[in-house]
């Protein structure tokens, strides 16, 4: 049967899909807020011979060929909060907004395998929000997995940032011992767009509850994991009791979640695994990766004094290895991002690792004073009139001797602490 309104066939890619997929025929855009600054940005004067800018965390480069501008001109990348749906991933402000280049510009991003925990590679793309609020991800969105890259060419700059058609949830993403979390498998509706479109605007993020499309669900690690009877969701219940902290993973199996006819990548029609690590613990915890390290610090704690709260985690027997975190927050305890910065500024943060009594690092280089990229996000919560802060962090550490010592390690970790 032919749908109403023929003429729509110029617009759209189909209205016969049955509602499989994304793409429903009631897909409708969604305005979305803007990011809110993450961080300080990088700048660069690039002229008419072109030139490259990288971000702070090193994994978005801004590529501009000779001929894209008419005269030497100031670019930025500015880190910002990803609002995108499921958007865990770093999202970038890119200046000059409103000028339209001379020659297409490109941006190559370089993912993590934290990056991909909880969708699939084939499921990723670069999107860009336009003024109206509105994200679109780029279908023509170069995939290189052996790189782990992602590149598109613009004409225009605006906020950019890599989006996932579909990604494994859980709610709470870490659960007290024998507490349970809610696993959901998300996707997002994708306006219908003819093929010939590099672009598609983003709408609302629903369950993704087509049964026939969902396989084995799987457990690695201790607890309990319940599968509903249509397999849409699953439970999982934590341990009664857990040493510190402890985490688990789990796997769905996942076939034609995007029919074969939507997308460029012919694997998101075909079986594809997610999976999504879930932290349980008995009260609090502390774990870190400092270059190459797995940290599970076990005696940790905050102290709120004089504006600043300082978030730490150390051995029960020996202060090494330890991770500090400074943060100016003010008089009130309150949940926030921080930014790393050289000092201790109103809403900035300052991150040590201490390796060893003679091996010690900061985020910002000894010398150069450069604040290391990345920032922590914190939430305070109140639990049975018990105050706890809890939140994750990422970043750059700089080894702490002499200025020509440009040895680094990259950090990252998570926490829940209560008042020492």
């Amino acid at each position: 049967m032919l749908c109403a309104g023929w003429l729509m066939i110029l617009s759209f890619a189909s209205c016969n899909r049955n509602n499989e997929g994304p793409d429903g025929p009631g897909a409708i855009p969604e305005v979305r807020p803007r990011g809110v600054a993450a961080g300080d940005p990088v700048t660069a004067s690039i002229g008419t011979g072109g030139g490259e800018l990288k971000s702070g965390d090193g994994k978005l480069v801004v590529k501009v060929p000779a001929g894209a501008v008419s005269a030497a001109t100031v670019f930025s990348i500015q880190p910002i909060n990803n609002t995108l749906p499921g958007g865990h991933l770093s999202a970038y402000r890119l200046l000059p907004e409103g000028l339209d280049f001379a020659k297409p510009i490109e941006l190559l991003y370089h993912y993590t395998e934290e990056d991909i925990v909880g969708t699939a590679v084939d499921a990723l793309f670069l999107a860009y929000q336009k003024n109206d609020g509105v994200w679109s991800f780029m279908t023509e969105t170069k995939l290189d997995a052996a790189a782990r890259t992602l590149t598109v060419t613009t004409n225009h700059f605006s906020d950019w940032a890599p989006f996932a058609l579909f990604w494994l949830n859980s709610d709470p993403r870490a659960v007290k011992a024998g507490a349970e979390a809610k696993l959901t498998i998300d996707i997002t509706d994708t306006y219908l767009l003819a093929a010939e479109h590099k672009e598609r605007a983003i709408g609302k993020s629903r369950l993704f509850d087509r049964s026939q499309g969902i396989g084995a669900w799987s457990l690695a690690g201790s607890g309990n994991l319940t599968v509903s009877g249509d397999k849409s969701g699953a439970i999982y219940k934590a341990p009664s009791q857990v040493a510190g902290a402890a985490s688990v993973s789990i796997t769905v199996t996942l076939n034609k979640v995007i029919p074969e006819d939507t997308l460029p990548r012919r694997r998101l029609s075909q079986e594809l695994n997610i999976y999504k690590k879930i932290r349980y613990y008995q009260e609090t915890y502390f774990t870190a990766k400092a270059g190459n390290d797995e940290l599970n610090l076990p005696a940790h704690y905050y102290l709120h004094e004089d504006g600043n709260l300082v978030v730490a985690g150390v051995q029960r027997t020996s202060a090494t290895p330890g991770i500090t975190i400074m943060m100016n927050m003010g008089s009130v305890l309150k949940s926030g991002v921080f930014p790393w910065n050289q000092d201790l500024d109103p809403g900035k943060a300052v991150l040590g690792y201490v390796l060893t009594l003679t091996d010690t690092y900061i985020s910002t280089h000894n010398c150069d004073w450069i604040a290391s990229p990345g920032a922590v996000a914190v939430e305070v919560v109140e639990e049975d009139g018990v105050t706890y802060v809890q939140g994750e962090f990422d970043g750059r550490v700089y080894r702490n001797r002499s200025c020509d010592d440009d040895f680094s390690l990259p950090v990252r970790g998570e926490f829940r602490v209560k008042a020492r």
